[in-house]
């Protein structure tokens, strides 16, 4: 190697050096990804008030979901409960949904708490969902409390974060009960527009409570000042002797991780040096391939003589007049054709199998049971001529076409 190569790449090999310690020094950024994940410990992670919910019902008290809805309820339908729900956005496909509110319906109880909603449900309990919008102020933190006296704290709670504020913009008043409201922060802790942000409605014998700031489940809201108060008595509308069914379906965020690179990943140091170890070998690879390359001639594929040998063996039996034999070819390679292609076993021609034939290759059950009449014409005959076999050609290339 030259040495103005081995100036160049140490100088590379240096860049790259101070370049990985410089990002490794730099304070990690916080991670504000909506997870909701009960084992994540950044600010919209659950791992705060999944313990909270597991120390006020215990842990007979709380089970985790890990399956869609629908097939836990496919496996336990009579199992009883509160199906659990927060994350960004609860999406059930309709007949998971008619699955949930079934199960709702025979006394148990359903609690979403998210920005988005499953727009059929909101249907079904004739409400609608709005954005709250400030045209005052850039701001959009939220002001949130709870309407029972019992249960609302002096001020309101705020979220020190500008978000997106959904509320019910359309209730069915004479259903819906209001369990807790919130408007955006106007340099004051109190709410004078009360927006519903926390709804129950009688579903059947059972009940559906929904809520549209699933950050007061996150870490960060919990953990500040005494927000966990507001999370606390939002669960005070559940019934402590049913068991919490925690979904870990929906969610944002993973709560277990496959990949065996997570852990090496997840850490930013060993993250910096598995990508250093990778850009050392890309360029060890590079310059030490370059020098060490050679050409690789280039050898032409054997050609596939197949169809040439096939032709000519079949035109020595036509020229020899030997129809018989050709015919009895083209019935074997027929039956290879319906047991490989097909699919289908041709030990026992019976109506069944005939049936099966005409429907795997597209046609008609008379033009299936014709050829294969055929096959048996030519088959007793001793003796076949050039238009008979010509005859079976055609019907042959007319049955494969349709498939």
């Amino acid at each position: 190697m030259a040495k103005s190569s081995k100036i160049f790449i140490i100088i590379i090999i240096a860049a790259i050096s101070i370049l990985t310690y410089l990002e490794a020094s730099e304070p990690e950024p916080i991670n504000w990804y909506p997870s909701y994940a009960k084992t994540d410990k950044i600010p919209l992670g659950t791992f705060a008030s999944y313990h909270l919910i597991k120390e006020a019902f215990d842990s007979k008290g709380l089970k985790d979901i890990n399956q869609p809805p629908y097939e836990f309820l496919a496996d336990n339908d009579t199992l009883t409960g509160v199906y659990f729900f927060v994350n960004g956005a609860i999406n059930f496909d309709k007949d998971e949904l008619n699955k949930v509110l079934n199960w709702v319906e025979r006394g148990n109880t359903l609690f979403v708490s998210a920005k988005t909603i499953e727009s059929k449900l909101l249907d079904t309990l004739n409400i609608e969902i709005d954005n709250l919008i400030s045209l005052d102020e850039i701001s959009t933190k939220p002001l949130v409390e709870l309407t029972n006296n019992n249960l609302k704290s002096t001020s309101p709670f705020l979220y020190d974060r500008d978000v997106y504020n959904p509320f019910f913009s359309k209730l069915d008043t004479i259903n819906t009960t209001i369990l807790g409201v919130s408007q955006l922060y106007n340099d004051t802790l109190r709410i004078k527009d009360l927006n519903a942000n926390y709804i129950q409605q009688p579903f059947g014998d059972g009940k559906i409570l929904l809520h549209t700031f699933p950050e007061a489940f996150g870490n960060y809201f919990m953990l500040k000042d005494k927000n966990y108060q507001y999370t606390q008595n939002l669960l005070a509308y559940l019934d402590p002797n049913q068991k919490i069914l925690w979904d870990n379906y929906y969610k944002s965020g993973k709560t277990f991780y496959t990949s065996p690179l997570f852990l090496l990943l997840n850490n930013r140091y060993l993250k910096w040096a598995y990508y250093f170890i990778l850009i050392g070998v890309v360029l060890f690879v590079f310059f030490e391939g370059k020098r060490k390359q050679r050409s690789i001639p280039i050898i032409a594929p054997l050609k596939n003589q197949t169809l040439s040998f096939t032709r000519t063996i079949s035109g020595m039996y036509f020229e020899k007049e030997k129809h018989k034999e050709i015919a009895t070819k083209q019935n074997l390679l027929f039956l290879d054709y319906v047991r490989n292609t097909l699919r289908i076993p041709t030990d026992t021609l019976d109506e069944k199998t005939i049936i099966d034939i005409a429907a795997r290759s597209n046609n008609s059950v008379e033009d299936t049971k014709t050829i294969f009449r055929y096959f048996d014409e030519l088959d007793k005959k001793l003796k076949i001529e050039k238009e008979e076999l010509i005859r079976l050609y055609e019907l042959i290339s007319t049955f494969k076409g349709q498939s």
